[in-house]
């Protein structure tokens, strides 16, 4: 599966980057060919500017620097009859034919001429005179050789950059591929355990559904006292499945990071003191004593709602797994600018090689007996996620058979997701 999306991100990083070097490299040529035609066609016009201002003959006798010979001028006079050129013997006689202004209507324009290349600004002089004769034209002709050498080895050397540019292009690309298909694959790898574990856990009840009503069947003529134990465990596995069902969508929905948190300001140290209230009946009847020890006047801007979840779920944890005389400890105080919470009990602890995965889904430290006690492996998964979802920290601490200690902290003044 991942074989050919990789082939096609590697196909498209590969492509984009050709492409940004080639554009690159073409970009560069064209910028110095502007930039040294711009600078030819500038020095021209300037030596051009001359000629309407000064006498010719003054000028084809001025003496110029070494620097600026590569300026040569052709004076011509009617049909197209070349009367003097400047330097003297500048070009050879068959060169000149092709410098003719008869056969060229440009006024600039370049041309290659046996090899060599040449910028060349036809002026009119409206029949000015050089050595009493009438000049119709004259011609500006710039050798540019260097200037084409230079521009033919950029397009060689951006040529090979561009192949070189492909080979780079595809390895740079083959790391991005990788690098992108690496959370892609762990989230698929994520999701497929997690359709995994939550087919496993919703076959057993299913399972045990069937089983009861197809023994309902048996005894069509059984009343429903006589089949009410049969009865009582089938709903007890719906009332199983229903809540699995909700840990899921509740999941489900928290990595589509749909808004599930609700903020408002409300009185957190009252909340715990309901929820320790409403979970002493049920420790009385496992003999499990529960001490609160609450700050009192502790406001808190959170969802209260999913506040209430997150102490359910570790307070219904904690009493599953300690034992009769034991003691459940909850603690709840304002630091500088977070609330710290405790719950911690004496129950049989964690496993050190448990303890980092405790709130990964599904996970149980002890299978058996979770599922038998109606556990989804999913309380502190949900916990977690409450607890991030308030930008807070959970964390664990535990020890065979000495108890467990469930550290909260949650910022007071951050904003919510």
């Amino acid at each position: 599966m991942f074989r050919k999306t990789k082939i096609r991100l590697v196909s498209m990083y590969t492509l984009i980057f050709f492409c940004i070097l080639s554009i690159l490299g073409v970009s560069l040529y064209f910028y110095m060919y502007r930039t040294s035609f711009s600078s030819i066609d500038e020095k021209l016009s300037e030596k051009a500017q001359v000629f309407k201002h000064n006498d010719l003959d003054d000028i084809k006798e001025k003496n110029e620097r070494e620097s600026e010979r590569r300026v040569s001028y052709l004076f011509w006079g009617n049909n197209s009859v070349l009367l003097k050129s400047y330097p003297e013997n500048a070009f050879f006689q068959k060169d000149i034919v092709h410098l003719s202004p008869i056969h060229h209507q440009r006024m600039l324009r370049t041309q290659s001429i046996e090899g060599h290349s040449y910028r060349i600004l036809t002026i009119k002089t409206n029949n000015r005179s050089l050595n009493n004769e009438h000049v119709k034209l004259i011609q500006l002709v710039y050798n540019i050789e260097p200037e084409v050498s230079m521009l033919n080895n950029l397009l060689i050397m951006i040529g090979f950059g561009s192949a070189g540019g492909l080979v780079l292009s595809f390895f740079v690309g083959l790391i991005l591929a990788n690098r992108a298909l690496v959370p892609i694959q762990r989230s698929w790898e994520k999701q497929s355990q997690f359709v995994a574990d939550a087919s496993h856990e919703l076959r057993t009840p299913l399972s045990v559904i069937q089983t009861h009503l197809e023994l309902l069947f048996r005894h069509p003529a059984n009343t429903i006292e006589q089949e009410s134990e049969t009865i009582f465990k089938s709903l007890s596995e719906v009332k199983r499945i229903n809540k699995l069902v909700e840990e899921l969508l509740t999941l489900a929905r928290s990595d589509s990071n749909e808004k599930l948190i609700n903020p408002a300001i409300f009185p957190i140290d009252e909340l715990i003191q309901l929820i320790i209230e409403q979970f002493e009946p049920i420790a009385s009847m496992k003999n499990i004593t529960i001490e609160g020890k609450v700050d009192k006047g502790i406001f808190y801007m959170g969802d209260k709602e999913r506040i209430h979840q997150l102490f359910v779920i570790l307070l219904d944890n904690a009493l599953k797994f300690t034992s009769s005389g034991g003691i459940l400890i909850i603690t709840c105080k304002k630091e500088i600018n977070s609330l710290k919470i405790t719950i911690e009990d004496s129950g049989i602890g964690i496993s050190s090689e448990d303890l980092p995965h405790i709130f990964d889904r599904f996970f149980r430290s002890d299978k058996g007996r979770r599922r038998s006690e109606g556990g989804t492996g999913l309380g502190l998964s949900i916990a977690k996620w409450i607890v991030d979802a308030h930008h807070g920290n959970i964390s664990v601490e535990s020890k065979v058979e000495k108890g467990t200690k469930f550290i909260i902290k949650l910022p007071i003044k951050d904003g919510f997701k």
